[in-house]
C-alpha cells in the first residue's frame, strides 16, 4: 500500500510543472492582451543635402514610452497597434567650423504591426513588422560654435519660405515603416529590439531655388515592459 502511495505521489510531482505550464499557456494567449514599454536607443537623419549629396548625420540619443495591445488573428498571429512618445533627432558635426548641431523632434506615434508570436521555451519569440504614423509636438534645435552655445524652438510647418527665423521648421507629419524582434515570457515581462525607417521627407520647404534637402529619420532602440 505504501508503495502504490509513494508511486501515485511521484506521479503527481512529475506531472505538475507539466500542468502549470500549459496553464500558464493558456493564459497567455488568451485573447486581447495590453501592455506598457518604455525604452532608449539612437536616432539620425538619413537623406539628401541642399546639392542632394548624402547627409553624414551622426547618432543622437532618443526615448520613448507607450503602450500597445495585441490581437489574435488566427494561430500564431497577431495585430499589434500602439502609441508612444517618442524623441528623435539628429547631430551634425561641421569639422571646418567646428559646428555641432544637435536636432531634438518629440512625436505621438502610431505603430501599426503584424506579430508572429509562436512559443518557445517559457514564453513567446517575437517577429513584429509594419507600419507607423507620427504627428511632431514639440522640438529644438542647439547650434555649438567653438565654446557658444544657442537654442531655437521647432515650429511645425510644411511651408517656412515667410517664416521668422527665431524658430527651427520641420513637417510635422512623419510615416514609414517599423519592425522589431524579442522575447515575451509567460508571465508578462518581454524587451524587444525595434527599428525604424520614415519614408517622409522631414525638412519645410524654405523657398530656396534648386534646394534638394531631404532629411527623414532612422531609428534602432531597446524596449522593455510588462503585458496584463
Amino acid at each position: 500500500m505504501k508503495t502504490k502511495l509513494f508511486t501515485l505521489i511521484l506521479i503527481l510531482f512529475v506531472l505538475h510543472p507539466h500542468v502549470s505550464g500549459q496553464t500558464k499557456r493558456v493564459k497567455a494567449d488568451a485573447g486581447i492582451r495590453f501592455g506598457v514599454l518604455a525604452g532608449a536607443g539612437v536616432q539620425t537623419f538619413i537623406g539628401e543635402n541642399y546639392w542632394g549629396d548624402n547627409l553624414d548625420n551622426k547618432l543622437n540619443p532618443g526615448l520613448h514610452a507607450g503602450a500597445n495591445v495585441i490581437l489574435p488573428v488566427f494561430g500564431d498571429l497577431w495585430i499589434q497597434p500602439g502609441v508612444n512618445l517618442s524623441m528623435k533627432g539628429s547631430r551634425q558635426h561641421i569639422v571646418i567650423d567646428d559646428i555641432t548641431k544637435t536636432t531634438n523632434l518629440g512625436y505621438v506615434e502610431i505603430p501599426l504591426l503584424i506579430l508572429y508570436r509562436p512559443q518557445l521555451g517559457d514564453g513567446h519569440l517575437l517577429f513584429g513588422a509594419g507600419p507607423y504614423g507620427a504627428y511632431g509636438l514639440m522640438g529644438n534645435e542647439r547650434t555649438k560654435i567653438g565654446s557658444v552655445t544657442t537654442e531655437l524652438k521647432v515650429r511645425f510647418k510644411d511651408d517656412a519660405a515667410d517664416e521668422p527665423a527665431t524658430y527651427v521648421y520641420y513637417r510635422g507629419i512623419d510615416a514609414g515603416a517599423a519592425a522589431l524582434i524579442g522575447y515575451e515570457l509567460y508571465n508578462g515581462l518581454f524587451a524587444h529590439l525595434n527599428g525604424q525607417m520614415g519614408l517622409f521627407k522631414l525638412n519645410s520647404d524654405y523657398g530656396l531655388p534648386n534646394d534638394q534637402t531631404a532629411k527623414k529619420n532612422l531609428g534602432f532602440s531597446l524596449s522593455s515592459g510588462f503585458r496584463f
